[in-house]
């Protein structure tokens, strides 16, 4: 039976139009979701996309700050960490963790009584921020116990003198970490968790004492966590610790903790501080150089 012209015809132009119609893209896989890790424990963070939490699983291991894309309620990837702040397990010096991520400020919390100050303490954790680039500021907090603050006026970064009692220094702390993420560390008992709940204004961190009979913090902070304030600062609050391992470090990077002892007019350009004859330092001497020869000590 013969076909009619018409017939074919409109054949040929359905054949035309489906050569002709827009292939359908393929279905892109679920690319995930970016969010912040605010806390981690095991097997489980808790992550924040546009202010709202979430409990998410995780395998490779996260710290708070880190900017991860979280996919089927579990992390996927994390994105490259522009700053860290790392130290080395006390059961194992080889073992590294990371305590935060992305971070802009290191708040070195410390205090002048109650517990004592400990200017080693506060070497190293120089020595941590030079490492992990980021900008270290010394809290000396509870200002209101002491007048005598002589031993942190030695340090020759930014400090800021604090007291969650009388609000000294806690409106000059907010406005320099405004929009930054910032990091709270320093010895057990010092108030890092008062000095939180100062800069959020509300009591967000439990709050502990100061042992009687050993003069140690009690541990209320167990782990870090990130926290978000009003002026668009992320602070994250780390456990008070004793210790502060830093494994293997470098001459040079104990130096740049000392800023102070560059030219003093030592003999020599590249004198050690140690041994080298004609050394300025070791003539002016101090509780600082004191600390210096102990990080040397450790090489």
């Amino acid at each position: 039976m013969n076909r009619a012209p018409e017939d074919l015809n409109e054949e040929h132009l359905g054949r035309a139009v489906r050569k002709n119609r827009p292939k359908k893209k393929p279905v892109a896989d679920n690319p995930g979701r970016p969010a912040v890790v605010i806390n981690v424990s095991v097997k489980y963070c808790m992550v924040s996309q546009n202010g709202e939490v979430s409990r998410v699983r995780y395998e490779i291991p996260v710290a708070p700050g880190d900017e991860v894309t979280i996919r089927n309620e579990k992390v996927l990837e994390i994105a490259p960490r522009r700053t860290t702040l790392s130290r080395t397990e006390p059961s194992n010096v080889h073992k590294w963790r990371v305590i935060a991520a992305n971070i802009d400020y290191l708040l070195i919390v410390a205090a002048m009584a109650n517990p004592p100050f400990r200017p080693g303490l506060v070497d190293r954790y120089l020595i941590a921020a030079s490492r992990g680039g980021i900008h270290p500021i010394l809290c000396v907090n509870k200002t209101d116990l002491t007048e005598d603050v002589s031993a942190a006026a030695v340090f020759e970064i930014p400090t800021v003198f604090c007291s969650t009692v009388t609000g000294q220094g806690i409106d000059q702390l907010r406005d320099m970490i405004a929009g930054s993420t910032a990091v709270l560390a320093g010895h057990s008992g010092v108030g890092k968790s008062s000095l939180l709940n100062a800069l959020a204004s509300e009591d967000k961190a439990r709050i502990g004492e100061v042992d009687e009979d050993t003069g140690q913090g009690k541990h209320t902070t167990t782990n870090s966590r990130l926290y978000e304030l009003s002026n668009g600062a992320r602070i994250i609050d780390t456990p008070g610790i004793r210790e502060f391992g830093l494994g293997k470090i470098s001459m040079e990077e104990i130096q740049a903790a000392f800023p102070e002892f560059m030219d003093r007019g030592c003999r020599f350009r590249d004198c050690s501080h140690r041994d080298d004859p004609d050394c300025a330092v070791r003539e002016i001497g101090g509780p600082r150089y004191a600390s210096y020869l102990r990080l040397m000590g450790e090489l």
